[in-house]
């Protein structure tokens, strides 16, 4: 009779010390020898008995079936080595019948034709499940003792490296921990969308998949915690791991909120922005719609560029050059001279000493927010003591709370290091406004954008060769009210009164010249 033999251990520790393949071997061996018995071939496998997705068990399978009649048993040296699943063994037992093969083994011998060994088969089968299924269990309240207790149980994730701690399995960050970090950044930031900062990271050697992208993004792992699976009736919890943060909780969150669609992606890379800086400043006054921009060739070969309408049989079409002229011209006009500078920001560090206060009061609604969340998240411990909440809502209500005391902590933070208003208005805003139109002139397209949406409030209309509508911001019409009086006025008294009287609350001019100062500072780079 023509058999193949089976020998097969799950694990490397299995291999090296537990069911040794040479005893398998050697036993399997001496039985076909002294019974006789052709020995076609000896499959080795190191796998999972769980099921018979198995790479070697795979190749007896399609030998089989390719040589039909030439293979009689199946020889193992126990029926654990077959299988620990028994309805998969029973069902690939009813399969190799059809072929004409049986299965033996050498140590657990029965007589499958006998009806009343199925008894002792299902037995032998049934056993090694048991096992398996009291191993899982067993394993699976281990990991989840060693998640409770800070400790690492799986493969790292992107950024992080296996570490052991003592007797405690962690993590510590890998080479590629800086560019996981800057990823998250990024994404926080609403500047770029998810799959562009994916492929941020593949090109800096980061290789990740879209779907262990988004996994990455969403595992908290890279704030310092550990997320813990729900277990019978116990819930899932997060808890502090013992590996180091590679970001704060803020940008964690503030990434998740972007790749959620809560926050809104601004400002994607325009690759035209140089060419077309206008693009979406201009509308039509036909149609009420933005006008876009576009290239065309003349017959002599050359290239011409225009702002147009888009809509079918619409004269919206003005040349880039006639257009980018008129508003360089305008952007001439809010030039001051260095006298007016000198005077406005005299009386402005009056202004902004009193704007100020506004910070100073966020300061103090902003820790009042805070001690109310934390005090709701003293309330529900008290809550979850007294059983009054269950464990999941509990876990639930406390993410909630701890996502917003951190973004509360960081808006407390930002607004406690924000600098003077008035110190970052004179320092950048004001010799901007001095040359505005050679710094204009320099600029690239994205920058060029960002000036232009601090001074228009609104789209431009463009008509016979010149901007039609100038719809300034309030901080540009204030600075415009200001030039008026200084040359109306005759003396310094007459001056600062007019232009107090000018530049008074009620006219809007603290949240105007505050909007003015943000916007651009935070926006334009020097």
């Amino acid at each position: 009779m023509n058999v193949i033999c089976y020998k097969r251990v799950s694990t490397d520790d299995q291999a090296d010390r537990g069911f040794s393949l040479q005893h398998q071997e050697k036993m399997l061996t001496q039985y076909c020898e002294i019974n006789n018995f052709n020995i076609i071939d000896i499959y080795t496998e190191d796998y999972s008995g769980k099921t018979f997705d198995r790479p070697k068990w795979n190749k007896i399978m399609k030998y089989i079936k390719k040589n039909k009649g030439t293979v009689d048993i199946i020889f193992c040296l126990r029926w654990d080595r077959f299988s620990r699943n028994l309805y998969d063994a029973m069902t690939t037992i009813r399969t190799l019948k059809k072929f004409g093969v049986t299965v033996r083994t050498v140590e657990q011998q029965l007589d499958l034709k006998n009806p009343d060994n199925k008894i002792l088969l299902n037995m032998y089968l049934t056993l090694p499940e048991v096992e398996n299924d009291k191993n899982s269990i067993r394993t699976t309240e281990g990991s989840r003792r060693a998640r409770l207790e800070g400790c690492w149980t799986a493969q790292a994730p992107k950024g992080y490296v296996n570490f052991r701690d003592g007797k405690k399995s962690t993590l510590r960050p890998s080479q590629d921990a800086p560019k996981i970090a800057e990823a998250f950044k990024r994404l926080s930031t609403g500047a770029y969308s998810a799959d562009e900062v994916r492929r941020w990271l593949n090109q800096n050697g980061v290789k990740i998949s879209k779907q262990t992208f988004l996994n990455t993004i969403r595992n908290p792992v890279y704030t310092g915690k550990i997320y813990v699976k729900p277990w019978e009736n116990e819930p899932s919890q997060i808890v502090m791991g013992l590996q180091p943060p590679l970001i704060t909780e803020e940008i964690f969150h503030l990434a998740n909120d972007v790749l959620e669609g809560r926050k809104r992606n601004m400002k994607f890379h325009d690759d035209k922005s140089d060419l077309y800086p206008l693009k979406g400043f201009l509308r039509c006054p036909v149609h009420n719609r933005s006008l876009t921009a576009y290239a065309c060739q003349s017959h002599n070969k050359e290239l011409h560029h225009y702002y147009f309408c888009g809509i079918n049989r619409c004269k919206q079409r003005h040349r880039i050059k006639d257009v980018h002229d008129s508003i360089e011209e305008i952007l001439s006009t809010i030039s001051f001279s260095a006298q007016a500078v000198n005077l406005y920001k005299k009386l402005l560090e009056k202004i902004f000493e009193k704007e100020d206060v506004n910070r100073k009061d966020e300061i103090q609604r902003v820790k009042k927010d805070i001690e109310k969340a934390e005090a709701r998240r003293s309330n529900l411990q008290d809550l979850i003591l007294d059983g009054t909440i269950s464990p999941q809502d509990y876990q639930d209500m406390k993410g909630k709370v701890d996502k917003d005391l951190a973004l509360l902590r960081s808006k407390l933070n930002g607004l406690q290091d924000q600098p003077s208003p008035y110190k970052t208005y004179i320092s950048k805003t004001l010799p901007m406004l001095e040359n505005l139109t050679g710094y204009y002139k320099q600029a690239d397209g994205q920058t060029k954008r960002k000036i232009l949406g601090c001074i228009f409030s609104e789209k431009l209309v463009f008509e016979k060769g010149r901007v039609a509508t100038t719809p300034f911001t309030e901080p540009i019409q204030v600075l415009f009210k200001i030039a008026k009086v200084l040359q109306g006025s005759k003396n310094k008294k007459e001056v600062e009164n007019n232009l107090l009287s000018t530049l008074a609350p009620q006219a809007g001019l603290e949240p105007a010249t505050h909007g003015l100062t943000v916007r651009c500072s935070n926006q334009l780079s020097y």
